[in-house]
Formats: C-alpha cells, structure tokens, sequence
C-alpha cells in the first residue's frame, strides 16, 4: 500500500513540475489530461474466506455498482498517458440473496474504492474515433452495511474487504467535441484479490469489531461499461 501512495506521490509530483507553456499547448501533444467516467460494473468472483470459513460469491452481497470515476495525469505525446485514478461506486445490494434486506425495518447499502495508477496507449485515429487500450494497478475497499432498527433496539452489522487489483484492463475510443473535450465509450476489466476483512457488530452502544486475514484469498473481478470524459488544457 505505501509503495502504491508513492507511486502516486510522484506521478502528482511530475505534474506540478510541467511547465505552464505545456498546459497551453496542443490537445494532442504534451500536457495535463483529466478525465471523468461513469457507468455500470458488474461483480463476479469470490470475496475470499477466514480460517475456518467459507467463500462466498461477491455477487452474493453486491450484484454491481453505479461508479464515478477521476483519472488525472500527463501526457507525453500523442499516444502515451500516465496518470492515477481514483473511484467510488455505490453498490447494488442483491436483496434476492441478502432477504435480511427486505425487511420493512431494514436498510442494506454497499461500496466500493479503487485507488491506483494507471498507463494508457492511444492508436492512431480511424475516421473521427481514436482507439485505446490501457493498464491499471491499485487497491479496493468494499464494504456492505446491514442496519436494523426496532423499538427495543437497534442492530449494525457491517463487513468490509481490503485487498490489491492486479490490474485493470480498459479499451476505448475518443471522439474529439471540442479541441480540448474528448468522449469516449469504454469497457473495464478488474482483476482484484481482496487479503483482509474486518466484521463489525453493533447492538445499542455496544460495538464489537472483528478484523482477520484471508485463509483463502479469491478472485474476483467488475466489469464495467461506460463513458470518459476527457479534458485537456
């Protein structure tokens, strides 16, 4: 984790060092690049299991998610980008697994975060679309929240995974709508493992937390379409 934030530490640190004539610049030469996406991903895979436990489809839980998502980097020519991205999607409980959920009293939500680093390689323009494939590394948090409230008392529980994303595949093609905005449908594939987890119970005042390492360490993906929105000074 810490290799990753200063991975990302200096990718930030050798944009602030660009110099301003490079922000005026041509949209297809050097310069800062920001981008902005949406979509929906859906979740495959297994969370993992604690000693003594069983694995559990993560689609179980969170059948998928509605992410933002804000990438920010340079690029150094035409083709090639560098940069780091950052994601919150809001998760979509799978209330025909999780039954606790329909309770009239109940209230069930679900997240996701991705942080990393990610390199991208744009192709040479067919027509008025521009092709590219990128790569990304990083870290997710997940979490889903079960909140029941009663007239004798009320009951948390919450479970939350940790772990790294081996990588994160993405194909797409920019379509120019202004010199410096670009548009561009996209498909996302994650490939994560999630190493920890931590259950946390809370009736009344009373919270009883509980974090363990994975015994068995699963895979799990979200595959994601969508749209990016590019901006480029």
């Amino acid at each position: 984790m810490r290799a990753l934030i200063l991975s990302a530490a200096v990718v930030s640190a050798s944009l602030v060092a660009v110099s301003p004539q490079a922000l005026a610049g041509d949209p297809d030469g050097p310069g800062f690049e920001l981008g902005v996406r949406t979509g929906y991903a859906f979740s495959a895979g297994e969370t993992g299991a604690v000693p003594n436990g069983n694995d559990a489809n993560l689609g179980d839980y969170v059948s998928g998610q509605w992410p933002f998502w804000l990438d920010v980097g340079y690029r150094f020519d035409p083709s090639l980008y560098l940069g780091a991205y950052l994601q919150y999607g809001f998760g979509v409980v799978n209330d025909d697994v999780r039954t606790e959920c329909r309770n009239a009293n109940a209230d069930c939500s679900a997240s996701d975060t991705r942080l990393g680093i990610m390199g991208r390689y744009r192709f040479a323009p067919i027509w008025k679309l521009a092709p590219w494939a990128g790569l990304g590394i990083g870290y997710e948090w997940g979490s889903y929240s079960y909140h029941l409230s009663t007239a004798i008392t009320n009951l948390d529980v919450g479970s939350s995974w940790s772990g790294w994303e081996f990588a994160n595949l993405q194909a797409g093609a920019d379509y120019r709508l202004a010199p410096q905005f670009s548009i561009a449908p996209f498909i996302s594939v994650s490939i994560d493992q999630f190493q920890s987890t931590t259950t946390t119970t809370a009736v009344g005042n009373t919270t009883n937390p509980n974090t363990q390492d994975l015994a068995k360490k699963s895979i799990h993906e979200w595959i994601m379409i969508g749209a990016r929105v590019s901006f480029s000074p």
